[in-house]
């Protein structure tokens, strides 16, 4: 069996002796990826797609972790953590919620099964196999229907105000006692949704977010051993979705509309932001010009996508494409908050300027927020290797279809890591090769500078960061 334990929000840096220790000893005895890349947006519903299909947003359809949809919700966008929400959209458009295969169908395909176990939101899970092509359970519901029957059956679900402790151990408990042993799956992932709960409302680095962690390196050792009790040798790959920054400072988008003249209150709807989205809708379509100036201005901005099919009047612009965006589902204009290396009181360098109230948050396109864990051990993995070549989230999917004996689909656009397998080449030995691509952007507080930078391997490119700057 071949693992995907994905832990929410986990930096790199954090994996650490004292931090995480049996994780740390893993990463010794496997593979430790230094330069793992998460996909922009640096989101959640986003990453979970990207993991469970090989491809960027702009190929697999999640462009942003929730979407405006004003035929289902004129007032505000979708909250994509409700699956409903995610099926409602596309069933509304009459086609698929991604649209690509994914590992789930891939494998069902070539007969091989797949399981997943989720404790985080509803949407998180259903994403990592929301066509149900094995079963997928979550704290609060599962797929398809007679797994959802067998699991009320057995334990129940947990209330909506459950401790996201005890949610973690309901996703332990439903992979290693109900879907291992039911379904002796080729491919379990298993979501466990700190230490991003706990960064979110103290801060990475702080006594709740490094008591998560702790937590979680426990957790994790128990379940190896018994998994490798029942049954293995298995093959292990621990990842985490998005890195994370603190919030500083804190920004009253909205406000900065009004006051700009570009929206009457708070509540139109005609310039509607959410998440790294802005919609234009109804008055507001004609405002695209004036908002494009008004965003390069502001000192909170630290990035400005068009969506490709604007971008012939807007050629001094960067497309949506550049950041392996732009879908039909895209939003007119995606934007990252401006980030910057500061440390937070905790002494855990990566800062970003945010909407929201809460310590700390993910989305941007800042190094810390993009550079994501990834660690491998276990059954045909190298031991004891440090590897620095460019990878990221985009290559689970095609890296376990290589384990498996099985080719990508023609849709992947990650690529296996041969180099973390046994037999494998060395990383040192290949060349990265680094790029980037620079717009320009008029304000009326003077020209902005957009720079997205790159790593490249084998032809596969990955984005590191996207700087700004005035010229």
């Amino acid at each position: 069996m071949i693992l995907i334990v994905v832990w929410d929000g986990l930096r790199p840096d954090m994996i650490t002796p004292q931090r995480t220790p049996y994780l740390h000893r893993m990463a010794g005895q496997g593979v430790f990826c230094t330069a793992s890349h998460a996909a922009f947006p640096t989101a959640t519903r986003i990453n979970a797609t990207t993991i469970t299909t090989g491809c960027y947003p702009g190929q697999h359809g999640i462009a942003d972790n929730g979407r405006y949809f004003p035929a289902l919700d004129a007032a505000k966008a979708l909250n994509f953590a409700n699956w409903t929400h995610l099926q409602g959209m596309a069933d509304h458009e009459g086609r698929r919620l991604v649209s690509v295969p994914t590992l789930g169908e891939i494998l069902r395909d070539a007969g091989k099964t797949m399981v997943s176990a989720g404790s985080g939101s509803p949407g998180t899970t259903y994403l990592t196999n929301p066509t149900a092509a094995g079963p997928v359970i979550n704290w609060a519901w599962a797929w398809p229907q007679e797994t959802h029957d067998a699991i009320q059956r057995r334990t129940g679900f947990l209330p909506q105000n459950s401790a996201y402790a005890t949610r973690n151990e309901f996703a332990l408990e439903a992979l290693v006692e109900h879907l291992v042993p039911n379904h002796h799956p080729d491919v379990a992932v298993l979501w466990i949704t700190e230490p991003d709960h706990a960064q979110h409302g103290h801060a990475p680095g702080s006594p709740e977010a490094l008591a998560a962690l702790a937590a979680l390196d426990r957790q994790l050792e128990t379940l190896v051993d018994t998994l490798e009790r029942r049954g293995g040798p298995h093959t292990y790959l621990l990842a985490s979705d998005h890195g994370f920054s603190t919030i500083s400072p804190q920004v009253d988008v909205d406000a900065r509309l009004v006051a700009a003249g570009l929206k009457a209150t708070p509540e139109d709807t005609s310039i509607l932001y959410d998440c790294d989205s802005f919609y234009l809708n109804g008055a507001g379509a004609s405002r695209y010009d004036d908002l494009l100036r008004f965003l390069a201005g502001e000192p909170w901005i630290g990035a400005l996508l068009v969506r490709d099919d604007r971008m012939e009047a807007y050629l001094h612009a960067m497309p949506q494409s550049a950041a392996f965006g732009d879908h039909d589902r895209s939003a007119e204009l995606m934007f990252a908050y401006r980030w910057s290396p500061a440390e937070n009181r905790y002494g855990v360098p990566g800062c970003s300027a945010s909407y929201s109230s809460i310590a700390a948050t993910h989305g941007s396109a800042s190094p810390y927020d993009v550079n994501s864990s990834l660690v491998a051990w276990g059954a045909g993995i190298k031991r004891g290797l440090v590897s620095d070549l460019p990878c990221g989230n985009v290559d689970l999917a095609p890296t376990v279809l290589h384990l498996l004996g099985l080719p990508p689909a023609p849709s992947m656009q990650g690529r296996a890591l041969t180099e973390l397998l046994a037999g494998g080449p060395d990383p040192a030995s290949i060349e990265i090769e680094h790029s980037t691509r620079e717009a320009i952007y008029e304000s009326d507080n003077g020209p902005r500078r957009q720079t997205a930078h790159y790593s490249q391997v084998h032809g596969y490119r990955y984005l590191d960061q996207i700087t700004w700057e005035a010229v």
